[in-house]
């Protein structure tokens, strides 16, 4: 790419660039901070994305791993210079996330996946024209994302002598740890589900990514045995780790069927860090493989056949590959760094752990005696590595220990080495010993011939719900799934209640729901009746949730545009609604004046909105404006509604949802409006050169509001 992009830069630098080109990293990373046009100080900046970026993409938190990790390697006013430029980006991105994206409900940030940000590619296939879907749900590897912001935070709150920042960073880094935990682990699998789908559907899918799985285990959710059996119960394929699992089936190559060499590095750090032998075996072969056949560092190969191409009609793929690539390059030298030699850093020095595998040395390295790194660059430092390896063995598992480690001559632990401790040229001797150590597991699947082991079903399909008695009935559809292969299984407000139905179902009846005065939500999800990797059913993602809200809607009040109360803007009849065009920049306003509950307990509140400022795939304005409920003066709740790009202005679609607490006979007052937090990316100074919608031309928060939709989850009917 002939761009600084956020996320690829931020991985390169964690993964080997922080080492070797640090002054080019921290210009890379600095570049990826702006103030906003109006000033004020940096926040990190998300890059054009899914709906228009932010906030249904909100990964850019993951620039704190490679400033954190670059910190390691500057010293003296360059150090000082960045770690202020990062204090102040860091604490402005966490106070913009707390408080737009952040869900309390659960205790996680909202947004779309690190990474794997090409919806359908890993979302349920409706999602690709549908993003504000994907700005309701929670990502696993995003979430581990915020909370390398929130210890980056700790760190930096603690050198600055912050101790109110430091404190309150803590505890939050603490509680999301604990709802990442208790929100996406699948204990019958032993991996964390890669996102919860949505504001309807907070079941967390039974699909898993690798990096998000990592993550994991290098940020430490989850003690020392889950992080283990997460390495170890993650699938592998012949020719490496698939980003994804199961593979999403109908969908091009790309992230979907594909090995991706800069997370098959960060899995081998959570490997080694576990001292998994076999899966640090599979994947330095895979890293060593990839390149090897290709003579270059590609981006991406198909899972199966490891090719940087496969012919599979209109499937084919990886649609977009590249040499050299540069999070690629920097995944090898992780490699060499980090496995071979054991490198590993911190705020206070650093150190080499060599994980040498036996099979490593009796398949790679059978003709070496030592392995000698020269001239690592450490502050200004240079370091030379020279690892002695034990004799060849028979015996293929387990991995070595380290021994004497020596100092420029001196014995010193395996503790990190200070600056105190180093010379300008520096010798570390390590001597590695052949001691006994139980070999770890690898989940593969070896046989590639058999789709149901590979693929999830096609999602099923709830094309219906209805009071039938007194008794909440769905209607289902297969998606197009073979009914033979599949069974479902049902979930009603997030909570699993049905499993096992056959495919050829096509109606299920809540027993216990009652109609009359509760509208709970359901999602399905299929299983492939043909057993898979470790003895696992593939599952399918869910089925877009619908909820009960009466047989003629009952529950849903609709206030349309004409009744709202506006400033800015011109009320016209466009696209088939009423709507005030021209609305919404930063001082504009609707308002319901007098809205009367009819049900009391929790609401949802939600617009029927028109942005036709750019495509469901790219851009930087999707829209996010305020809504706030008062009862006379009394503020009652609120939150941040969500108006991702649909494309072309002809289309309306709803808005995310707003959860409030309504009382029945009681008058509320609601206000949509702009507030401090209300940004989106077109609103950065960085962005003033970008070529579409909310560029050069300005920063644009333009929607068409058609409707104001209240719902109620409970009230008798």
């Amino acid at each position: 790419w002939k761009f600084v992009w956020t996320r690829d830069t931020s991985y390169a630098v964690d993964l080997a660039l922080a080492a070797l080109d640090p002054t080019r990293s921290r210009n890379s990373l600095e570049f990826k901070l702006s103030a906003l046009r109006s000033g004020g100080g940096d926040e990190i900046i998300q890059d054009t994305g899914s709906g228009g970026s932010y906030p249904v993409s909100t990964d850019r938190v993951v620039w704190a791993i490679g400033a954190g990790r670059l910190l390691h390697f500057l010293q003296g006013s360059e150090r000082n210079a960045f770690l202020d430029k990062t204090w102040e980006a860091v604490k402005n991105t966490i106070a913009q996330d707390r408080a737009a994206v952040f869900s309390s409900s659960e205790g996680l940030y909202l947004g779309e996946q690190s990474f794997l940000d090409w919806r359908e590619q890993t979302y349920a296939p409706w999602t690709a024209t549908d993003t504000v879907q994907i700005a309701m749900s929670q990502a696993l590897s995003t979430n581990v994302g915020h909370l390398a912001l929130l210890e980056l935070g700790v760190e930096l709150a603690q050198e600055k002598n912050d101790t109110v920042l430091a404190a309150q960073y803590q505890g939050w880094a603490s509680d999301l740890r604990t709802a990442i935990g208790s929100v996406f682990f699948h204990s019958e699998y032993g991996l964390y589900g890669t996102f919860t789908p949505g504001f309807l559907d907070r079941a967390a899918v039974k699909h898993f990514d690798l990096l998000g799985s990592a993550f994991t285990v290098l940020h430490d959710v989850g003690d020392a045995q889950r992080q283990a059996g997460v390495v170890a119960a993650y699938p592998h394929l012949p020719k490496g780790p698939p980003v994804i699992w199961p593979q999403q089936k109908d969908v091009p190559i790309y992230h979907n069927r594909g090995i991706w060499p800069f997370v098959t590095a960060y899995w081998l750090r959570a490997a080694r860090k576990v001292r998994n032998d076999a899966v640090v075996n599979h994947n330095v072969h895979s890293l060593i493989r990839g390149a090897a056949m290709n003579l270059s560092n590609m981006e991406n190969f198909e899972a199966v056949t490891g090719l940087p191409w496969l012919d599979d009609g209109s499937f084919s793929g990886p649609v977009v590959n590249s040499q050299r690539q540069l999070w690629s390059v920097a995944a090898y030298v992780s490699m060499v760094h980090d496995i071979f030699f054991g490198l590993d850093t911190s705020a206070n020095g650093i150190r080499f752990l060599p994980y040498i595998t036996r099979e490593l040395r009796s398949k790679l390295l059978a003709d070496a005696q030592t392995l000698v790194l020269n001239n690592f660059p450490y502050r200004n430092r240079d370091i030379t590595v020279v690892v002695s390896l034990p004799p060849v063995t028979a015996s293929l598992e387990g991995a070595y220990a380290v021994g004497e480690i020596r100092l420029n001559g001196e014995p010193v632990t395996d503790d990190f080495l200070t600056g105190t401790m180093l010379s300008d040229r520096n010798l570390l001797e390590i001597t590695l010993l052949d001691t006994p150590e139980a070999s770890g597991t690898i989940t593969l699947e070896t046989d590639t011939t058999e789709y149901r082991k590979l693929f999830a079903p096609l999602p099923p399909v709830i094309s219906g719900i209805s009071d039938a008695s007194g008794q909440l009935t769905l209607t289902l559809d297969s998606g197009g799934e073979a009914t033979t292969d599949i069974t479902y299984s049902v979930y009603r407000d997030g909570v699993l209640v049905e499993s096992g139905l056959p495919g050829s179902t096509t109606s299920w009846v809540d027993v216990t729901a009652d109609p009359l005065t509760e509208g709970p939500c359901y999602t399905v999800e299929s299983s492939f009746v043909v057993t898979g990797v470790s003895g696992h059913l593939n599952v399918s993602q869910h089925a877009r949730p619908v909820c009960y809200w009466g047989d003629s809607y009952e529950r849903i009040a609709t206030i349309n545009a004409t009744a709202f109360s506006a400033s800015g803007g011109n009320l016209v009849n466009n696209y088939g609604y009423f709507h005030y065009e021209s609305w919404g920049a930063p001082g504009d306003q609707l308002e319901v004046l007098n809205y009367t509950a009819a049900y009391t307990g929790p609401h949802l509140l939600q617009v029927l909105y028109g942005n036709g400022a750019g495509p469901f795939s790219t851009g930087i304005t999707c829209v996010q404006k305020r809504v706030d409920v008062f009862a006379g003066a009394t503020f009652v709740g609120g939150g941040y509604l969500v108006m991702p790009h649909l494309g072309v202005w002809d289309d309306w679609r709803d808005s995310n949802f707003v959860s409030v607490e309504l009382e029945a006979g009681v008058s509320y007052r609601i206000v949509i409006f702009h507030d401090p937090y209300s940004i989106n990316m077109s609103d950065f100074s960085h962005n003033a050169l970008y070529s579409g919608t909310g560029g050069a031309s300005g920063a644009s928060h333009y929607v068409n509001i058609a409707q104001l939709k209240i719902l109620s989850r409970v009230g008798t009917l």
